[in-house]
């Protein structure tokens, strides 16, 4: 199949078959996340935002760089931000003088291509390996996200981009209760996705005896799906949905994308 995609005969309905393979495929090693200062900003008027790649939640491992930092206000409007790389970490600094709800975003960044290919039926990532005769191009596409509230949460901040994939919070981010359902709605541009994957991760505590595991959950037919904690602490939820190329000589799109909250009782 895909190496009549590579030789230029993508029908349609090709396309759709190859899309839909690529839609589950297998998580990569490193894991993007956001993490604020503080999530409840009551008592500040900037919050710091540290973004990185990890193996473990949430200690920084690789940076995160973007061309498009920006933090949406409590007002719905969006303001890019400046961004300081140091080796492991990025750091922004989000302005939080005015009361609602802040989205500290690192926008829609593309980052390298890799060659992939269906292995087993799940999708594998060449690597200083020689990759088969049928891989593909594939290009990550990652957005991290992260909501902070001073005062009283609101949800102009809260409304989806329309683009790539995104989760649409149904609980507003500042109001998810320990022990009890938080609701989010999974999209790829602007649409619901059925059945799509999300992964639920929590902070690793060096000291613990044992690490978390992640818990995996499904969304449903309309794209919604729970997710439910019985510790207070920082999680991070994320999800992976890849698409076909859009034409010969294009290649695949791995989208990424990871959100932060902060649960308490």
């Amino acid at each position: 199949m895909i190496r009549s995609l590579r030789a230029g005969l993508m029908g349609g309905a090709l396309l759709l078959s190859l899309a839909a393979s690529l839609a589950s495929g297998a998580a990569q090693a490193h894991s993007p996340y956001l993490l604020p200062s503080v999530f409840d900003a009551s008592d500040r008027k900037v919050v710091t935002v540290q973004g990185s790649f990890t193996e473990s939640f949430f200690t920084p491992e690789v940076v995160m760089k973007s061309d498009a930092w920006a933090v949406v206000g409590p007002d719905g409007v969006r303001a890019p931000l400046t961004p300081t790389y140091l080796r492991e970490l990025a750091l922004v600094e989000a302005v939080t003088e005015n009361p609602g709800t802040y989205r500290i975003t690192t926008g829609q960044r593309a980052g390298r291509t890799a060659k992939a290919a269906l292995v087993n039926g799940e999708w594998k990532f060449f690597e200083g390996e020689k990759a088969p005769a049928d891989a593909i191009d594939m290009q990550s596409m990652t957005l991290a996200e992260v909501y902070v509230t001073r005062g009283a949460p609101n949800d102009a901040a809260l409304a989806p981009i329309g683009k790539g994939l995104e989760f649409k919070a149904v609980t507003h981010p500042s109001k998810i209760v320990t022990g009890q359902d938080a609701m989010f709605e999974v999209l790829f541009d602007g649409k619901p996705v059925a059945n799509q994957p999300i992964t639920l991760q929590g902070a690793d505590d060096r000291y613990a005896d044992s690490k978390s595991a992640p818990k995996t959950v499904t969304s449903d037919a309309k794209g919604r799906f729970a997710v439910k904690v019985d510790k207070s602490g920082v999680y991070q939820i994320q999800s992976r949905y890849r698409v076909a190329p859009a034409a010969a000589g294009q290649p695949g799109q791995s989208f990424t994308y990871a959100l932060t909250f902060e649960s308490l009782r």
